[in-house]
Parts: structure tokens; sequence; C-alpha cells
């Protein structure tokens, strides 16, 4: 058991990995719609998108080639085709948020936004709902745990979005996103606490996190606390920062259950995934994607102020 945990941690470490620095760039394309009221604004929003080659996704596909070879007994069933599925809407969304960076003006019109918002909403919902059907016993998909973690993963993105646009972008469009981020803080609380407990219930004594579970949710709780109090009062830099943070012990909530319970229902593979390890690239490969994906992480972090005229006043 202890091989078999420790051979999940590093895939789990990947996929959280990829979805605290994907998280802003899912975030924009579902709060655009919302935020933006012309062209000027939403060519704004998508160059809050650049460089479109930030490496993020490589960290989704190398957690799920790592959990797939090593779960044979997911393979040629009906859940391997949603897997499959899931796999693709995460590179339709980079390959979109790439076309809308080469094609601004473009993607820039009201439809083409609405599009990409709502491409957004149906993968980040199904990469919720699927990522928490690999937990349950049976597989199932529509499970009340799974349900509020689509929720959650929808609005927790939508949050960071948000947060990033009110950071990086001049008001008013800055300041419709610092609106957006408060308006929908307590939907997203509620959901996320909803998930978290459900699962809990559910996994029941499978998923022996002892304290960990419980000091992880009471520091995500205090911490999106500190974003939502630091943003009210007009400092989104501070409460983006502590939105992250908070992002990060949530994930570690969620991604604990991988690693503690699939051992339990799943039979892992080990010598697969080793034999699988040994022809990916070498661990060079992987420091030098890691230092770039971070790099671009830091870049935007510290990137200027996104300045745009407003037409529809000159």
């Amino acid at each position: 058991m202890e091989a078999s945990v420790a051979a999940l941690l590093l895939p789990s470490c990947f996929f959280a990995l990829y979805f605290v620095l994907e998280a802003a760039d899912w975030g924009l394309c579902l709060a655009a719609p919302l935020v933006s009221r012309n062209r000027e604004e939403n060519q704004a929003i998508l160059s809050l998108l650049r460089p479109f080659l930030d490496g993020n996704e490589l960290w989704f596909f190398m957690g799920f080639f790592m959990l797939s070879i090593s779960l044979p007994d997911i393979r040629g069933t009906g859940m391997h085709a949603w897997y499959m599925t899931m796999l693709a809407l995460v590179a339709g969304g980079a390959l979109l948020r790439m076309a809308a960076v080469f094609l601004t003006k473009t993607f820039s019109s009201m439809v083409m936004m609405k599009g990409l918002s709502v491409f957004a909403l149906v993968a980040l919902f199904l990469t919720g709902l699927l990522g928490t059907a690999v937990l349950i016993d049976d597989g199932s998909v529509f499970t009340m745990s799974g349900i509020f973690c689509a929720a959650w993963t929808v609005l927790a993105c939508f949050q960071i979005g948000s947060l990033y646009g009110a950071v990086k972008v001049v008001n008013p469009l800055g300041e419709r996103f610092r609106a957006a981020f408060l308006v929908s803080s307590c939907l997203s609380v509620l959901a996320y606490i909803i998930f978290a407990v459900t699962l809990r219930i559910t996994l029941g004594d499978a998923w022996d996190a002892g304290g960990y579970f419980w000091m992880s949710l009471i520091a995500t709780a205090l911490l999106f606390a500190a974003a939502f109090i630091l943003t009210r009062s007009r400092h989104p830099e501070a409460g983006l920062a502590a939105a992250y943070a908070s992002a990060f012990f949530a994930i570690a909530i969620y991604f604990s259950a991988y690693v503690l319970v699939i051992p339990k229902i799943h039979f892992v593979d080990l010598a697969a995934l080793k034999a699988g390890m040994d022809a990916v690239p070498g661990a060079m490969f992987l420091v030098a994607a890691a230092v770039w994906s971070l790099s671009v992480f830091v870049w935007r972090l510290f990137r200027k102020k996104v300045v745009y005229q407003w037409q529809d006043h000159i």
C-alpha cells in the first residue's frame, strides 16, 4: 500500500500544479461576458492570456498519463472514454486560448467571447465531475460530491480569473472584475464546503486523512476570508495572493484523497507505471518545463496593467 500511495503522489501533484497555474486563464474566459461591455474591453481581457505557450497543460497531460497507465482496471471501460473526453477538453481549451491570442480582433466579438465562456464552463464542470468519479468505489459520475466539486471547480477558476483581471486591468473593467469576485464569493464558499463534507462522508474510513483534512479546511476558509476582506478593502493584489494560497490548500485536500483512497479501490500497477515513465523524457526536461511554466506564472503576476481605450466614450 505504501508503494502505491507514493506512486500516486507525483501525478496528484501534477494535477494540482496545472489547476493552480491555469485557473486564471480559465477564469478570465468564464468572467469575460459578464464584465466586458465592448470589443476594446474584450481585447484587453484576451491580452491577459499571453503568453499562450506557458507549459501548464504539460502537467495535466503528465498526471493523466501516469494515472491512466497505473490503473489498468479503468482502461477499456466507459470511464476511460469519459477521461479521454476530459483530456480533449483540456487540450481544446489550450488551442482556443492560443487562437484567441493570435486572432484577438476576431475573438473579441461578443459572440466569440460567449463561446469561449461556454466552452470553459463545460470543460471545467466535466473535469470536476469526472475527477471525483475515480474516487468512488463503483465509478459513479453523478454523485453529490461530484456535482459540487464540478460547481466549485467552475467558481474557483471564475474567482481567480476575476481577481487577476481586477489586478491587471485598469478601470472601469478592473472594477467590474473586482465586483465579480466579491459577488460570487459566498456561492463559491458554499459549493466548496458542501463538496468537502460530502466527499468526506462518502469516502468514510477509506479516506484516512486524520487531522490533515480539518486543518487544511480551516486554512482554506481563513485564507479565503482574507482574500475577500482584502479585495473588499480595495487591495486586490494582496487578495489575489491570499486567494491562490486558499486554492492551494483546497486542492491539497482534494488530491490527498487521490493518494490515500485510490489504492484501496483500484489496483495500482507499479510495474506498468515504471515502464511507462522510462519512456517519457528525462528529469532535465521536466525541470526545464517546471522552470518555464513557473517563470511565466511569476511574469504574469508582475506584469504591468493593461491600459485600453474605451471607444464608446470617444
